[in-house]
């Protein structure tokens, strides 16, 4: 399972590497082997927002033989700031991933039929990546919306200035772009 984020004009999530040869050590059918560390990536894309992340992505990770394949299972958390969505400024956040995938360690044909996302079958070096599986499980958790404080005010849509540290009084003055501001004649003249 590869995850691909693509920003127009910008360049997409870093590309960083974690290769780790299955084979000969995990063929024999009930072997296991644990691995924990962290990857060193400094941020990741998400549509237009960037999440840098302040440590990499630390990650607690299980391979276990189960006959046909490979199981792979661990957690994977990372924490860092971002722009929060209401008053774009710095935002804190923390995040933790289930990882999982599967590889194939002899694929037959019906198998290599399958789609990429159920498994991934092992190559004849037996080496997969698992950067990509650990990214995904960062990547599918990060908020929707991240925000500096549950009460951020945001910005104000008629002058920008940041509610949070500032204010207008926009509210009360009437907007004369707005489509109801001809309402307002309406009122008066009665």
């Amino acid at each position: 399972m590869r995850v691909l984020i693509v920003l127009k004009e910008t360049p997409m999530t870093e590309q960083v590497d974690l290769p780790f040869r299955l084979l000969p050590e995990l063929e024999e059918t009930g072997s296991q082997r644990e691995l924990e560390g962290v990857l060193m990536l400094e941020q990741i894309r998400r549509g237009y927002q960037v999440f840098q992340l302040r440590a990499g992505i630390s990650y607690q990770l299980e391979l276990r033989n189960t006959g046909d394949g490979v199981l792979l299972r661990g957690l994977a958390q990372g924490e860092g700031v971002s722009e929060c969505a209401r008053c774009l400024e710095e935002a804190a956040f923390a995040v933790e991933g289930e990882v999982e995938g599967y590889y194939i360690l002899k694929p037959d044909e019906q198998e290599l039929g399958l789609s990429d996302d159920e498994f991934t079958a092992v190559g004849a070096d037996g080496v997969v990546d698992l950067a990509v599986p650990i990214t995904a499980a960062i990547i599918y958790e990060l908020p929707q919306v991240l925000l500096c404080s549950e009460d951020c005010a945001g910005l104000c849509p008629r002058c920008g200035v940041n509610l949070n540290t500032e204010s207008c009084d926009c509210a009360q003055k009437p907007n004369p772009d707005s489509p109801f501001a001809k309402l307002k004649d309406l009122v008066d003249s009665d």
